[in-house]
This record gives C-alpha cells, sequence and structure tokens, in this order.
C-alpha cells in the first residue's frame, strides 16, 4: 500500500537536474507550485543555475530560471538529501552502451538508498524492459516500498516549455494504485496521462525514435539513390509535394543525429533483438548521405578550403551531441579540406574542436558550407560567396 501521506507531500527531487531533460522540468515543477530540489554532480553546472544561467540553450528556460529561484528551486550535488522528497525523478541520460549502462545501474542504486520509505522513483531516461525488471527486483526498493514508474520524456529539444503541457505523458507501472498516485501529480499540473504497463511504456518511447529514425533515413535513401543518378532530391520533394495531400508531411533530405534518434534506436534493436531488418541498415543509409555531402564539396570547393556554418544538431540548436555536421566536419579534415568553424551558437567549452567568428575569417575563403542552417546565418554576408547547403538536419 502506498501511505496515504504522500498525497499530502509534493515535495520533489530531479537526479540529474541539471541537464536538457532536468533542468525544464525542474523549473517547470517549481513554477507550478511545486518543492524541488535538483540533484546533479556537476559543481559547475549547479554554480551556473544558482545564478540563473544555464549551460545550453532552450526557449524560455532563462525567465523560467529566474522565476524558479524567486520561487524557491533548490540545488545540491548531495544525493542523500532526496531523502526528504516523496517523489523522486531521475533525468540522467543513458544509452545501450555497456559503461553507460553500469553508471545508470550504479546511480540507480545510490538513489534506492537514499529514498524514504514508501517514496516514489520515476524515471524518464531512455531504458529496457530488462532494467526496469531488474530495478523492481531491487531487494531495498522492495524492502522500503519504493514504488516504480517509467514516465518516459518525449519532448523535442527547444520545445520544452511548450510540450511539457501539450503532449500526454505516459505513465507506466505494473501497479493501478502506482499509476494511479502518479497520474495524480501529473493531473496537478494539468497534463493528460496515458496509463499502461512497463513494457509497454518502453517499447512506446523506443519505437517513437526507431520510428522517427526510420522516417528521416527513408527520405535519406531516396536521396542518395538521386545523387548516384545526378537528380537534385530537394526539387523532386518540392515537386512531388507541391499542392499533393499525400506527401504534405514528406520531409527534406537531413542527416539523422542528435542525443536521442541513434541512441534509441540503436537500443530498440539491442532490445528486442532485431536482425536482418531494414532498421538495421539505417545508420549505412546516413553514412552514405553524409559522404555524398562530402563529394558535392570535393566538386565545389577544388582548393579545399572551407568556412563550415554549423555544428549543431539541428537547426537553432547549440547542442553538438551526435551532431551530423560534426561528423561532417570531420570527414572533411579526413579528405584534406581545411575547415574554419562558425557556430555562435555553440558554447566554446563544450566543444573540442576550434570555433571562429564570421567576421575574422570572412576573407580566408569564399566557399561557405552551411551545415546547419541557423537563422542567425541569414544576417551574414554570403554574396559573392560559393555556398553549398549541405541539409544536415
Amino acid at each position: 500500500m502506498i501511505s496515504e501521506k504522500i498525497l499530502e507531500d509534493w515535495s520533489i527531487s530531479v537526479v540529474g537536474g541539471g541537464g536538457h531533460i532536468g533542468l525544464p522540468l525542474s523549473c517547470f515543477l517549481q513554477n507550478s507550485g511545486f518543492k524541488v530540489l535538483i540533484i546533479d554532480s556537476n559543481s559547475s553546472t549547479l554554480n551556473g543555475i544558482k545564478n540563473g544561467v544555464a549551460s545550453f540553450y532552450e526557449d524560455d528556460l532563462s525567465k523560467n530560471l529566474e522565476f524558479a529561484l524567486k520561487r524557491g528551486l533548490k540545488v545540491s550535488s548531495d544525493i542523500r538529501k532526496i531523502k526528504s522528497s516523496k517523489f523522486v525523478f531521475v533525468t540522467i541520460g543513458t544509452s545501450s552502451k555497456v559503461k553507460t549502462i553500469k553508471q545508470f545501474d550504479s546511480l540507480i542504486n545510490e538513489v534506492i538508498e537514499n529514498m524514504e520509505n514508501e517514496s516514489v522513483l520515476i524515471l524518464r531516461s531512455t531504458i529496457t524492459i530488462t532494467d526496469l525488471e531488474s530495478i523492481n527486483k531491487n531487494k531495498k526498493l522492495q524492502r522500503k516500498k519504493i514504488s516504480l514508474a517509467y514516465c518516459p520524456e518525449r519532448i523535442a529539444e527547444g520545445e520544452a516549455f511548450r510540450e511539457l503541457v501539450q503532449l500526454p505523458q505516459i505513465v507506466g507501472s505494473e501497479s493501478k494504485e502506482i499509476s494511479d498516485v502518479v497520474t495524480s501529480l501529473f493531473r496537478k499540473l494539468n497534463i493528460e496521462t496515458i496509463q499502461t504497463s512497463l513494457q509497454n511504456a518502453v517499447f512506446t518511447k523506443l519505437f517513437s525514435n526507431a520510428y522517427r529514425h526510420a522516417n528521416f533515413s527513408l527520405v535519406n535513401e531516396f536521396s542518395n539513390i538521386a545523387f548516384e543518378n545526378n537528380i537534385n532530391f530537394n526539387e523532386i520533394v518540392k515537386i512531388a509535394s507541391k499542392k499533393y495531400p499525400r506527401l504534405k508531411s514528406l520531409p527534406f533530405s537531413s542527416f539523422v543525429g542528435g542525443p536521442c534518434l541513434p541512441k534509441d534506436l540503436e537500443t530498440f534493436i539491442k532490445s528486442y533483438g532485431v536482425k536482418n531488418s531494414p532498421l538495421n541498415r539505417l545508420e549505412h543509409v546516413n553514412e552514405i548521405y553524409l559522404n555524398n555531402i562530402v563529394k558535392r564539396c570535393q566538386k565545389l570547393f577544388t582548393n579545399k578550403k572551407i568556412i563550415q556554418l554549423g555544428i549543431g544538431f539541428k537547426k537553432n540548436s547549440d547542442d553538438t551531441r551526435g551532431s551530423g555536421a560534426v561528423l561532417l566536419y570531420k570527414k572533411l579534415i579526413k579528405k584534406g579540406f581545411d575547415v574554419y568553424l562558425v557556430d555562435p551558437l555553440v558554447n566554446k567549452n563544450n566543444f573540442e574542436g576550434k570555433l571562429y567568428e564570421y567576421k575574422k575569417i570572412i576573407n580566408k575563403t569564399n566557399n561557405i558550407l552551411v551545415a546547419v542552417d541557423h537563422d542567425l546565418f541569414q544576417n551574414y554576408k554570403l554574396k559573392n560567396k560559393t555556398v553549398l547547403y549541405a541539409d544536415v538536419y
């Protein structure tokens, strides 16, 4: 039985609360009337948050963080402090790699060790059903009567404060009682919920991103075929989709990257034993797509000197995790190109390569590769330059 007290105490800890998933959620919860404690091991990130500065860009994050701090948002690196919370969210990024899995398992054990009896553990990270079953069998979790729910995060980066309230929240649990308690929390936020089993919640999360990956990659496969036949595929897309409703949602070709889609596709394939499936070939499709961009550069920029605009994983993002533009840059370097990287959105401290200011290198070369078409690049002087748009998403 879940203690009645839990419905009277809405104190929340967010483990990994300084990151892309955790910080917007923490601010949203605090600004909605909950008492929130951010737990994060990165001291630099925590110091920034205390001063109202996030380590990454998210639309409306600055003003939400400022308001949350005024309303009492707390931060700490001491995980023992989660003992004061009845609800503990874990928002740490994961992957299917052995090292990351071991780190996640260790963290979960530490979280359970420090949680209050009869509290609720809510996981939002990508995870497998095997992981959840293992957590459910944790003896300390059982002894302390900690309830476990999987509420996967499905928000697009940059859209957190809109989609937190717009998207239905999946609530996965093996107990109707636990689902009802977690649902009551989200109901206080006016968020619609969908209750289901842990297994269905996991499959839904992984399927959604694997499907999106496949959707983009299929278009890239057609783009690759068009390239081999000297056909401009973007022109084909424009022709085929104009006033044609059945292709209304057809995306343009673009490299599939970022912190979620490739990772969740890999996790899906490994979790469900996917073999000899089109899904197994998707990464190869995108590799060919990047190689074709390199070939276009070799043909157009014969002196092998380029100013590359953009290294984020998508338009108007400062996040370089899983970025196709970064992979493209590395491929160009291997082919002997001199590449000057320009991306004012990216924090130089978060990127291992050298970043330049466009105005300081504008005369280095007339060759411009627009790898990620940030809005701010519209103000750059590209007249009389040789410009190639790479269409890297």
